[in-house]
């Protein structure tokens, strides 16, 4: 089975973060690219039945992927992950991708990620990190 691809980037590529290479950067099992939602209220009619009325689909939509972060030395696990922050900080909206097996989605402001400093962390130089995106419902 291949590999999916999956970057983040900002409309070239030489500035893409490829968060699935299997070297630094793993996505583990459970990603959750999200889903439109449907909303709408819903009133009793005129004709005496229920009307639905302001029918729209979500603007913002949650992504999370659970990603290993490794690297050789605790320097360089913070620097692999702080990319990652950088890239996230730097989300332009319209601008900014992700793009997760031939897929692009467009992203919105999201939440820089955090990890904890355990004894893989410290020992194996690996961590385990949640990377919780925003994105809109246009998917290119």
């Amino acid at each position: 089975m291949a590999v999916p691809t999956c970057t983040l980037w900002n409309g070239d590529n030489s500035a893409s973060l490829d968060i699935n290479d299997g070297t630094i950067y793993t996505i583990l099992p459970g990603i959750d690219m999200g889903v439109t939602v449907t909303t709408w209220d819903e009133y009793k009619s005129y004709a005496g039945g229920v009307a639905q009325v302001n029918v729209s689909d979500a603007n913002i939509i949650d992504v999370t992927i659970p990603l290993r972060v490794e690297k050789d030395s605790r320097a360089n696990l913070r620097a692999a992950i702080a990319a990652i922050n950088t890239k996230i900080a730097s989300i332009t909206q319209g601008v900014t991708h992700l793009v997760y097996d031939g897929t692009t989605y467009h992203l919105m402001a999201s939440q820089r990620v955090g990890w904890v400093e355990d004894e893989a962390f410290g020992v194996a130089f690996r961590a385990f990190i949640i990377l919780a995106l925003k994105r809109n419902n246009v998917v290119a």
